[in-house]
């Protein structure tokens, strides 16, 4: 994981975001919006590509799934036809433009509900230093 706000523009990112409806019922047609500072892309190339977790070494590492995301202006967007339970997904981040940003955090919306919202936890701009 990253633990500061310092990212470096030679290297690849893994972003994961894991939703999670504690609701009965199963939410439909949906989409998550995860903003992205000036220069930066989702690589589309994941073929071949395992991970590991920190920490997890000896494990074999999980095959990335086919990117799955559409690009708008600073955000892409993950369409989530159904939400019910825990969901996760994985993308591979690259910056290139370098200097300082602050992002809102990223956000689950309905489609045709779009007043029914979700913002990820702690719900607060996060500062990010591309060098």
């Amino acid at each position: 994981p990253v633990t500061s706000n310092e990212i470096d523009s030679d290297a690849l990112y893994l972003d994961e975001i894991t939703l999670t409806s504690e609701q009965d019922a199963v939410l439909r047609y949906g989409q998550v919006e995860v903003p992205l500072p000036p220069g930066a892309d989702v690589e589309r190339t994941t073929w071949g590509i395992s991970v590991n977790k920190p920490n997890a070494a000896k494990q074999q590492g999980q095959l990335l799934e086919k990117a799955r995301n559409e690009m708008g202006e600073l955000a892409y967007m993950v369409p989530v036809k159904e939400l019910t339970g825990t969901v996760t997904f994985r993308h591979l981040l690259r910056f290139s433009q370098k200097g300082q940003f602050v992002l809102p955090p990223a956000r689950y919306v309905r489609s045709y509900a779009p007043a029914q919202q979700s913002v990820a936890a702690g719900s607060e701009w996060t500062g990010m230093q591309v060098k």
